[in-house]
């Protein structure tokens, strides 16, 4: 709270008359800490044990109040009794204590200086109690002139309670409180509106965050306090059954308020106990806490923590839907209430009312059910409606029920919602109302099981069922121009799609079949068959969208898994697209959905990845999968071609052939001809008694796309590897492609494609990239020089969530080479890590691809064993080193945590 007039506690004061304090406070203080103390094992003990959540406050705000009195008692003399009056205000005049909530205390004295000792003494054995207390001193003006001039100290006043004191300084406040020229309804309301707007901002108007904070998030208590405090304004009352009685609340929104709080108390003590402090942010160790301690065990198709945050977003989904709908009340009578009408009628059912949709009359629904769908597909199709009247939305939610079995087979009704996937505005607003009003999940029963479902990891930032939202808004975002410099190919894509309401049946279906246990794919794929078969599309467009749905995780994992240089490898995912059309789908509900699942998976390398693979497949369908590259015609094209550069600068073929035997095939795969005859010349100039290194451009289509790729021309030495990316990491680096080459003479040609920490190519001026290769060359140049892993504090968040470290090997053919998957949780240094334990294990790295997904990284590489006994078999070995580097890379995880 702000002070009018702050005291300080300094230490007990004298015994005497006015400006003195008590005697024997410390065997009083030590008194009180001891029954405190019992007090809150107590509750503690009644909270596991399941007992009344609304007791358990109680119990506390009354002790707390009982402790209050003995201490204002003890400290503050009778004849004080006239000048001094103590009243709780905020969440403890609302009478809401939790094991460790502020005690909120305002005092108002009539001349706060003539009790300015005995003030202290009271404060002073409060903070010996380790109390959190918030306090201020004031006069009774100074409370008329802050309460005006601030709506949170005027909220908090009127919340007050009076404890003790004066009563007659209480009366005295009560009856400039009740002023209705302080902070008017009018006033009031829209000062709490554009608070809470603010605070909403901070959020992203996200109710589904992560690590939500009770208190503040959207949906969260405080949305619930503003609701009240607008009503205890305006009506004088916020007793949810007095409310309902005065026809502001609706019997359903009662239940959600007094369900919604009761749940969210009960979330809050128990953070509090966990915590051992004031704690209202519900952290990933908190909520696999909470969810264990609270009875939430995991099933075979959920983690217990899941369920215990889907009945969390539930409740906070059902919180905000009663916080929005009592605003929208308000801004239509209070705000609103006296404009003069304009009403424009749509059809006999609907009319527009001050830019604002509304049904006609009150028995719409009953006498044309399919009129619940149909206003969402006029808002979708104009631009003026700015929303839906409170009384409208209120009766939506009453007839929920009309949306049965029947409802979703009539003709009417799949027609409707197929022009809504069809119409040209505001789908994803529209959307989204369905999906609150509780619309979308009775029409669509699968999306109503993935509301509110989470996903316990970093990787997923968002629940299921915002995710899914989030996909088709993103693919609705490729309509607009301004997406084009970030995204051409998908916004030409989607541009050219025959039907793009598809598309968005197979965004609504991608992710619905998780929660239910097995491959959420063929689950969703399943529901979009039944979905597309209800609404009457042709047998083409399901097995189009059915596909899209089963193998939507299919372009990125190629990307991101694969060698998509080599024609093999496109040839064999243009098999499986088959058509440009297919390809064009999935392009876009690829790049639509990496986008929705977390922003920081889309970066520069993913995106130039993803355009390759959608390019290289392209020419591949036009040119007929019956007519595939041949790899070593194409590999022959680019020596040829680079050789006659090379010819040009005075280079012979055989001096250039010398050279050409140190890298594979994949050097001239993955490189232009330009590229080679740059590399081959500079090794060929090279002074042999250091690296070479050499920085390449791997460009994307837009500016910050592509990413630089550092290539290393040096003899081969022990923890080469680990080495170079340590070196890459301290610069600030991070690999995500690397390909080794050791030829038999002991010299090395490795590439590394790295990004810079805000996932761009880094090097893009001349300084930079001078700056960058002197730096490695001075690093690489040290003969002798083992970098160590770079050692830095893991976050809190990969703290909490590790990842099971797995690593398997799968043989590829019979000499002693592995494609080898590793997953594990993201640190700093871990590629550094895994070099050593390479050389450690007698490994030699030929390929890596470097996939990051939140905290955790699912990287891939191809290994040899070039140290493998005699004897032995590939699969003894595959298991004997996949457990060696599990183990390794889980003691160095050991040692960060």
């Amino acid at each position: 709270m702000s002070d009018s007039a702050q005291v300080t506690p300094t230490g007990p004061a004298r015994s005497g008359a006015a400006g003195s304090g008590p005697p024997g406070v410390g065997p009083f203080v030590e008194a009180l800490r001891e029954r405190l103390s019992a007090h809150d094992a107590d509750l503690a003990d009644r909270y596991w044990s399941r007992h009344n959540i609304e007791d358990l406050i109680a119990s506390r705000t009354s002790f707390i109040d009982g402790l209050l009195g003995e201490i204002w008692a003890h400290c503050i003399p009778e004849s004080a009794s006239k000048d001094l009056a103590l009243f709780a205000v905020g969440g403890y005049g609302r009478g809401e204590q939790f094991p460790h909530s502020d005690v909120d205390l305002l005092i108002v004295a009539r001349r706060p200086t003539t009790w300015r000792n005995e003030v202290r003494s009271f404060l002073h054995v409060l903070y010996d109690l380790n109390l959190d207390v918030g306090h201020s001193v004031r006069r009774l003006t100074d409370c008329r002139s802050e309460a005006a001039g601030d709506i949170t100290v005027a909220t908090a006043m009127y919340e007050r309670r009076f404890l003790t004191g004066s009563t007659k300084l209480a009366e005295k406040l009560d009856r400039i409180m009740a002023s209705r020229r302080l902070w008017p309804s009018d006033k009031f309301f829209r000062a709490k509106r554009d608070e809470q707007n603010a605070r909403h901002q901070q959020y992203d108007n996200v109710e589904y965050g992560l690590e939500p904070n009770l208190k503040t998030s959207p949906g969260g208590l405080r949305d619930l306090q503003t609701a009240m405090w607008v009503f205890q304004r305006h009506f004088g009352t916020s007793d949810p059954k007095d409310l309902e009685r005065l026809g502001a609340l609706t019997a359903q929104e009662r239940l959600w308020l007094e369900d919604g709080q009761r749940f969210l108390w009960w979330v809050r003590f128990g953070l509090h106990l966990l915590a051992g402090r004031k704690e209202d942010r519900l952290q990933f160790e908190y909520q696999r806490a909470l969810a264990e301690r609270l009875g939430f065990a995991d099933t075979d198709a959920r983690r217990g923590v899941e369920r215990f945050m889907s009945l969390y977003y539930q409740h906070v989904l059902a919180l905000r839907e009663v916080n929005d709908i009592v605003l929208q009340y308000f801004d239509e009578s209070i705000l609103r209430g006296r404009e003069k009408p304009v009403i424009e009628p749509i059809n006999e059912r609907f009319q527009i009312r001050n830019h604002y949709i509304e049904f006609s009359h009150d028995h719409v629904l009953e006498e044309t059910p399919s009129a619940i769908l149909e206003i969402f597909v006029i808002m979708a199709n104009r631009r003026d409606i700015s929303g839906v009247r409170a009384g409208t939305i209120r009766n939506i939610r009453e007839h929920l029920a009309l949306i049965d079995e029947d409802f979703r087979h009539d003709p009417e009704n799949t027609r409707l919602f197929m022009e809504f996937l069809k119409a040209p505005y505001t789908l994803v607003s529209q959307l989204t109302r369905m999906r609150r009003y509780g619309v979308l999940g009775r029409y669509i029963p699968e999306f109503g099981r993935i509301i509110g479902q989470m996903q316990h990891d970093l990787f997923h930032i968002y629940t299921v069922d915002a995710h899914t939202i989030t996909v088709i808004r993103n693919m609705r975002r490729l309509h607009f121009r301004a997406s084009e410099a970030q995204f051409p190919v998908a916004c030409h894509c989607v541009r050219n799609l025959p039907k793009v309401e598809l598309l968005y049946i197979a965004g609504l279906y991608h992710d619905i079949g998780k929660g239910r246990g097995g491959d959420h794919s063929d689950l969703g794929a399943v529901d979009a068959v039944a979905f597309c078969r209800r609404h009457g599309l042709t047998d083409d467009d399901t097995e189009l969208v059915e596909w899209l749905v089963r193998q939507h995780l299919l372009m990125s994992s190629v990307a991101q898994r694969k060698d998509i240089y080599d024609p093999d490898v496109i040839l064999e995912f243009a098999s499986e697209v088959k058509s440009e059309r297919r390809l064009d789908y999935l392009y876009a509900l690829t790049v639509a959905d990496i986008n929705a699942t977390n922003p920081t998976l889309w970066n520069a390398w993913r995106a130039t990845l993803l355009r390759q693979l959608y390019a290289e497949t392209r020419r591949a369908l036009r040119r007929g999968l019956e007519s595939p590259i041949d790899k070593q015609a194409t590999v022959r094209a680019c020596q040829e071609s680079a050789l006659e550069k090379l010819e040009n600068r005075g280079f012979s073929e055989a001096d250039v052939q010398e050279f050409w035997a140190v890298p594979g095939d994949e050097f001239f795969l993955r490189h232009t001809p330009r590229q080679v005859a740059e590399v081959t010349a500079a090794m060929a100039g090279h002074d042999e008694d250091g690296p070479l290194v050499l920085l390449l451009e791997r460009r994307g289509q837009v500016s910050d796309e592509g990413a630089t790729e550092i290539c290393i021309y040096t003899r081969d030495r022990e923890r080469l590897f680990a080495t170079t990316v340590s070196a890459l990491n301290q610069l600030g680096l991070s690999v995500h492609d690397a390909n080794i080459h050791t030829a038999e003479n002991g010299w090395c040609l490795n590439f590394f494609v790295v990004l810079d920490a805000e996932g761009k190519p880094p090097g893009r001026s001349r300084g930079q990239r001078e700056t960058l290769t002197r730096k490695l060359t001075a690093t690489l140049s040290n003969p002798e020089l083992k970098l160590s892993p770079t050692r830095r504090r893991l976050s809190r968040q990969l703290k909490q969530l590790p990842t099971p470290t797995e690593v398997v090997l799968k043989p590829r053919g019979k000499q002693r080479v592995y494609e080898m998957t590793v997953i594990a949780s993201d640190r700093p240094g871990l590629l550094a890590s895994l070099g050593g334990l390479f050389a450690e294990l007698g490994i030699d790295l030929i390929d890596a691809r470097i996939a990051t997904l939140g905290e955790r990284v699912e990287d891939v590489f191809t290994i040899r064993d070039a140290a493998a006994p005699e004897g032995s078999t590939i699969g003894e070995r595959a298991y004997l080193l996949a457990a060696a580097i599990r183990q390794g890379l889980d003691a160095q995880i050991a040692q960060a945590l």
